[in-house]
């Protein structure tokens, strides 16, 4: 999670590499804050509900999101409106087993929901094709109220009923950010902890030796430890794990990881023309250069400075070769769809691209089961956690961190025990 300040001419734009806000439905981001100390930086992008649109064979459309919105829309079809209203009559699934993000919301909702709404949006949110993404690590939620409700509408009417305040009384918003970016996070946390913290220390290798480790690093420093927690991407947990658990580290190849990037684009307001679109999903089926393009100035315009507008242009989903241009050549593609797609004739004032080359992991069906088999072949003093793993959002990875260290201490402690034990039969045979 990276932030990033840009200034010109006085005027300050502050812009996130990765994810710009965190969803609070997954209470673990909340809770560190409140932990952390760190509530009162943390702010209230507003519903990002607003204003969302489709591209729809080349043109931008709504997503109706009210009753009335939903009945007029020209997105979708009379059938495929009607099919989606006899959700709550649709049956429901009853094994638990796993099934692609595509043909769950086809089962539920229709294939036209899929292609038209459905899609587009968790697409952009997890830069893959639905068909073959996992519904159990990018919306588990979902299979949770079919199997809740038996129906995702009257679940959600059950869920907005429970509804409460969070446990320390503050009333949380649906989503958050923080005031020095997502990074925020990441900064309290590095300033509160305690111990030998070593930052920019990329591992080469690490050896094993008599149920230990020696972890070599790049500045040739040799650490030694007694357990492993691995919060790295897949592929290079794989790399990692060669001297130490090999079958494990073969089975984590199996995951694929595509490119993604982010370019944030500074404007003067003026020169932008009027759009009420906060933010353009894009379906692969437009054979666009780009993903999705987001308006952070009207989301969050307490980062910027008055008078100017900041766009995010998300890159690598469907094109992932458009990652790999350079800076120059990015950016003319970028204003060309920009051009075509929102009427956008202005030349950005100054800009910033993050990318992350094989840097976004794809959860694809059984995931889960090929985690619980790579876990089967990992030391009971070792484990993972990341975005790799068990859930890629903020919220998840926090959970398993807070998981990954509850397996080391217990293991700990269960070896303490069996020493323990050991002495005493010893001294008393």
């Amino acid at each position: 999670m990276i932030s990033s300040e840009l200034r010109m001419n006085g005027a300050r734009f502050l812009v996130d590499g990765g994810p710009d806000t965190i969803v609070t439905r997954k209470p673990e981001a909340w809770d560190v804050s409140y932990e952390l100390g760190i509530l009162n930086q943390v702010e209230d992008p507003g519903s990002e509900t607003r204003g969302i649109y489709v591209l729809d064979a080349g043109s931008p459309q709504p997503i109706p999101l009210s009753p009335f919105r939903f009945v007029s829309s020209t997105l979708m079809t009379t059938r495929g409106k009607l099919r989606m209203l006899a959700e709550p009559f649709q049956p429901a699934r009853e094994d638990e087993g796993d099934e692609s993000l595509g043909d769950f919301v086809r089962r539920r909702l229709g294939g036209e929901a899929l292609d038209k709404v459905i899609g587009p949006v968790l697409g952009g949110i997890y830069n893959t094709d639905p068909n073959i993404q996992s519904i159990m690590v990018s919306s588990p939620v979902m299979r949770e109220m079919e199997r809740e409700a038996g129906s995702l509408v009257l679940a959600a009417l059950k869920r907005g009923l429970r509804r409460k305040k969070s446990s320390n009384g503050m009333k949380k918003p649906r989503f958050i950010t923080y005031k020095q970016g997502i990074q925020g996070i990441v900064e309290a946390l590095v300033s509160q902890l305690t111990g030998d913290l070593r930052l920019n220390s990329p591992v080469r290798y690490i050896l094993q030796e008599g149920g230990k480790y020696k972890v070599y690093t790049a500045d040739g420093e040799i650490h030694h430890a007694d357990a492993l927690v691995f919060a790295t991407l897949a592929n290079a947990t794989a790399d990692l794990l060669t001297n130490i658990a090999n079958e494990a580290g073969k089975l984590l190849e199996n995951i694929r990881h595509n490119h993604i990037g982010t370019v944030s684009l500074v404007y003067r307001e003026s020169d932008l023309p009027r759009l009420e679109i906060n933010g353009l999903m894009i379906p692969r089926r437009e054979q666009r250069a780009i993903d999705a393009v987001t308006f952070t100035s009207k989301k969050m315009p307490q980062r910027f400075s008055s008078g100017y507008a900041v766009l995010r242009v998300f890159v690598g989903g469907g094109r992932p070769e458009v990652v790999e241009y350079d800076e120059e050549k990015l950016i003319d593609v970028i204003q060309l769809e920009l051009l075509e797609l929102l009427g956008i004739t202005a030349l950005p004032l100054t800009y910033k691209v993050f990318r992350w080359q094989n840097g976004f992991p794809q959860a694809e069906v059984g995931h889960l089961q090929l985690i619980d088999e790579v876990e089967k072949h990992l030391p009971s003093n070792i484990a993972l956690a990341g975005s790799s793993y068990r859930g890629i959002a903020v919220p998840d990875c926090i959970r398993q961190g807070r998981e990954a260290i509850q397996k080391i201490l217990t293991t700990k402690d269960a070896k303490r025990t069996t020493v323990g034990q050991a002495a005493q039969q010893e001294a008393y045979p």
